[in-house]
Formats: C-alpha cells, sequence, structure tokens
C-alpha cells in the first residue's frame, strides 16, 4: 500500500471532523421507565383500535416466557400478553410486531438472537377477542433469523436478517419472505424450506459492510410499508434503506433501488417506520441507528438523510430516564411523537427505557428537500 501524504491525512481528518459534528434536530424529551426484569425493548406497533403502543420485550438471552407490555396514551406501561417459549428452545425472543386487517398481531421470534441459529425462528401469532389478546399461534417455522415484520393487503411481509445458519464470510445474504395470512391457519404451521428455496421468499440482497472490513454482519433488518405497498427494507451492516416495488399481487419485485448508497449521518439501519403522506406531505422514513446510537429520517425520493436525536454510548441511570438514547433498535410513530426502543444490547443494565421524541414544530418536508 501506498503511503498517504500528510497533507491528505489532514484533509482526511478535517473532513471526518465535519461530517461527525452534524448536530441532530432535536432530543428526545423524557424517557419512559420499563418494570423491573423487562430488559431489551424492541419492536413497537401502534393498535389501531386503541392507539396503543405494543412493545415486544425479548430479553435476550434469558429462558424463559416473553412479554409484550401496552404503553398507553399516557404512557403508562401494563402487561399486554405474555408469550411462551419455543417448546425445543426453551425460550422466544419477540422482535417485529405488527397488527393485521384481522385485528390479531402478528410476531417475528428470532430464535437466532436468543442464541439458536438452527432454523427455529417462528412467526407467531396473538389471537384477539373482542380486542384482546387471548391465546398465541404458530404459523411458520424454519426460518434462521425473523426480525422486522409489516403487513399490507393480507399479507406478512418478514425480514430475514441471515439465511444461513453459520458464519459466513461477507458478502452475506439476507432478505425478505412474503405470506398470506389465508394460507396460514392454527395447528397447520408452515415450515419453509432452507437457503432461498422457498417460494414465499421474494427478494434477496447481499450486505458487504466493506467500510467495518464486515464487523457488522447483518443483513435485513427492519421492514417498513408505505400505503400504496411499497417495501422498504433494511440493510443493517451496509448503512442503506432499499426501496423494493412490487407487483399488483404483492409477490414479485417490479424494480428495486438502494436509497442512499449508504451515505448519510448514520452508521447502521434498523428497525424503521414510515410516516405517510397523511401525516406529512410526502412519506418519509424514521429510522434507528444502533450503531450509531441515533435516530434518523431520510426521504426516500432523494435519500436525503438527516439526524433526528443522537447521544453518546452507555448513558447513566439519570441521563436515560431522561430520555437518552441506548443502543436503539426501532422507532413507532403516535401522533406528533417518535418512540424509540433501547435494546442496550451493548451493556444490558437497568433501567431499560423508551425515549419519546417531540416532533412537533420540526418541518421535515423543508429539511428533507
Amino acid at each position: 500500500m501506498k503511503a498517504i501524504p500528510s497533507f491528505l491525512l489532514a484533509l482526511i481528518f478535517s473532513f471526518s471532523c465535519i461530517v461527525h459534528a452534524v448536530e441532530p434536530l432535536t432530543k428526545p424529551f423524557k424517557g419512559i421507565v420499563l418494570p423491573d426484569g423487562m430488559k431489551h425493548p424492541d419492536g413497537m406497533t401502534v393498535c389501531p383500535k386503541t392507539d396503543d403502543i405494543i412493545l415486544a420485550v425479548p430479553t435476550v438471552g434469558d429462558k424463559g416466557n416473553a412479554w409484550l407490555l401496552k404503553i398507553d396514551k399516557e404512557d403508562n406501561v401494563a402487561p399486554y400478553f405474555e408469550l411462551q417459549a419455543h417448546p425445543e428452545t426453551g425460550r422466544v425472543t419477540p422482535l417485529g410486531i405488527s397488527f393485521g386487517p384481522d385485528g390479531h398481531l402478528y410476531i417475528a421470534d428470532s430464535q437466532c438472537l436468543g442464541g439458536n441459529p438452527n432454523h427455529k425462528s417462528r412467526i407467531l401469532r396473538v389471537v384477539h377477542e373482542n380486542g384482546k389478546p387471548v391465546r398465541e399461534e404458530t404459523l411458520v417455522t424454519g426460518i434462521v433469523q425473523s426480525n422486522g415484520i409489516e403487513i399490507h393487503d393480507g399479507k406478512i411481509y418478514l425480514a430475514e436478517t441471515q439465511i444461513d445458519p453459520a458464519i459466513v464470510e461477507m458478502p452475506m445474504i439476507s432478505g425478505v419472505f412474503c405470506f398470506d395470512i389465508a394460507e396460514l391457519s392454527e395447528g397447520k404451521a408452515l415450515d419453509v424450506l432452507p437457503y432461498q428455496r422457498d417460494p414465499h421468499f421474494i427478494f434477496s440482497f447481499t450486505t458487504t459492510d466493506e467500510e467495518r472490513n464486515g464487523a457488522q454482519k447483518v443483513g435485513a433488518n427492519g421492514i417498513g410499508l408505505a400505503q400504496d405497498g411499497t417495501l422498504y427494507v433494511a440493510n443493517f451492516g451496509d448503512r442503506k434503506i432499499v426501496e423494493v416495488k412490487l407487483d399488483t399481487n404483492g409477490k414479485k419485485v417490479v424494480s428495486y433501488r438502494d436509497l442512499n448508497d449508504g451515505k448519510g449521518p448514520h452508521e447502521s439501519v434498523d428497525g424503521l417506520k414510515v410516516c405517510p403522506s397523511g401525516v406529512l406531505s410526502s412519506d418519509i422514513l424514521f429510522f434507528a441507528d444502533f450503531v450509531g446510537n441515533a435516530v434518523c429520517v431520510m426521504n426516500p425520493k432523494n435519500g436525503k438523510t438527516l439526524l433526528v436525536a443522537k447521544n453518546g454510548l452507555n448513558p447513566n441511570a439519570e441521563q436515560k430516564k431522561a430520555g437518552a438514547l441506548d443502543r436503539c433498535s426501532e422507532v413507532c410513530l403516535r401522533g406528533d411523537k417518535l418512540y424509540v426502543s433501547n435494546i442496550d444490547l451493548e451493556a444490558s443494565d437497568a433501567p431499560h427505557t423508551i425515549s419519546v421524541i417531540d416532533l412537533k414544530g420540526i418541518d421535515f418536508d423543508e429539511l428533507l428537500k
């Protein structure tokens, strides 16, 4: 390798300082403290009937059952439903969650994150009666690492973060499954074929993480859907969001493009949500940056990405109670507030919190031009 001239080193250093000096638009104004034992919060969705946020708490690494919690409109936290452990692995690790048009709740159980990558991950359904959760069903089995999940037009879209249970060299392959809700029934779990061979596996991409020499071997992660069925998938390690246009049946890829080509103030793309055009004048994407401990927003039309909030790693207890981000992994929009899960996989110290960001008064349409 050729030596880099000193003046170029100085220029590179100056440029990096400029990039990392980007100021966020705001900061969280409070933290919601979760009950004792409720650690590593992740997936969130808003109940369409009650406007409560339902939160998945995977308690990563622990055996036993796991809880879904409810955050009401006053930000009070209460138990919602207890998920039963996998009969073979002895644990359940809920990540992505989403309500279907049938009023039931669909859950990505990521057994790989729980410690078992051997095709044990699942899709679960929590059946609701009269708006209340009453029982749990296993719908799909055989997945390596289930992650983000969204539902549109009677179809479940699930991100599989890796398709191979073994540790592979870069580039690694990940992608998206699509299932019709109508084809899934209690007592007849669908066991998918591995390695992209299943007909429900509709889309794949590679992650190279060239910037960090493969340090972030994480592929498809968060997933979001626009009202027209456009699919947005996080490529965690490559810092990209992929836009996927599907055919009228929602199962065949018509077009695909990287929205930002890995450029922007973020260091990863984890959980994401689409803020629909009914809220702003056009769709925008909010996402969690786990590696950078930040929340960002992107305009999918031009790829422009801004920091919404960011703070240093390993905040102390008082800082977390005040709203500090702590290895955030998921976002959820309710009204003009953005709720952020602090999965805190690195240090895992109490209290475990949800950060709340007030978006009122921020002109995203103007800023993202």
